[in-house]
């Protein structure tokens, strides 16, 4: 059994009013939803939990009905934390997603789970683009990008795998680095991911996020 969860706790609100970005609507809907549906029509998905913030909860239950809503917690693996908590106790895969990243594919989460078949986790990744430095104080170091990747979500794991890992005290932006502080000897496999999974942070992304939609409708 697999089961998906989506963390929107995030009150994110640099778009100005007073919205967080994963209720913000793409043509008249959620961009919440657009992950929420592409994981509740996957064949291999057995249960959607979203974690959201708490005055956001009745919003979530009211217009998600098909999922477990929880809320969520101060930090990000706080919100992760509680969303595995939640997970039937027949689930053996648990896959994480970031709420605000609306274009998830198929084809991503059905690698994800293939890669899970004889990995302890797995999540997308794609090249990085631009150049990097290394900024620490004021000495800058080269960093060869062809070495470096940008991990999306969905991030999979082994249920007990990333229970026990959310349970400690180590603190990462994302799962998968938290898994990897805490069991550097994991296996992992990374799978290729798409630009078009990007997270919404900023009014261009928004903008970036309508042109996408509207050319899926052609």
């Amino acid at each position: 059994m697999n089961s998906a969860v989506i963390v929107a706790g995030g009150t994110g609100f640099r778009f100005g009013g007073d919205i967080p970005k994963q209720f913000i609507k793409i043509d008249d809907q959620e961009i919440l939803s657009y992950s929420v549906n592409t994981f509740l029509d996957h064949p291999q998905i057995d249960e959607v939990i979203i974690v959201c913030h708490p005055d956001w909860k009745e919003h979530v239950i009211t217009n998600y009905p098909n999922c477990i809503v929880v809320k969520g917690g101060q930090r990000r693996q706080d919100s992760s934390m509680k969303g595995v908590s939640v997970v039937s106790d027949k689930s053996e895969n648990v896959l994480i997603h970031d709420a605000v990243r609306p274009f998830v594919s198929k084809k991503i989460i059905n690698d994800c789970l293939a890669a899970l078949a004889s990995s302890d986790g797995s999540a997308p990744i794609i090249n990085v683009s631009n150049s990097l430095i290394q900024l620490e104080k004021e000495k800058v170091t080269y960093v060869d990008r062809s070495q470096i990747r940008e991990v999306q979500t969905p991030q999979c794991f082994r249920k007990e795998l990333i229970s026990e890992a959310l349970s400690s005290d180590i603190e990462s932006t994302d799962d998968i680095g938290i898994v990897l502080r805490l069991f550097p000897e994991s296996k992992l496999s990374f799978i290729p991911g798409n630009r078009d999974n990007f997270k919404i942070t900023t009014e261009r992304d928004l903008q970036v996020a309508i042109q996408i939609f509207d050319s899926l409708q052609v």
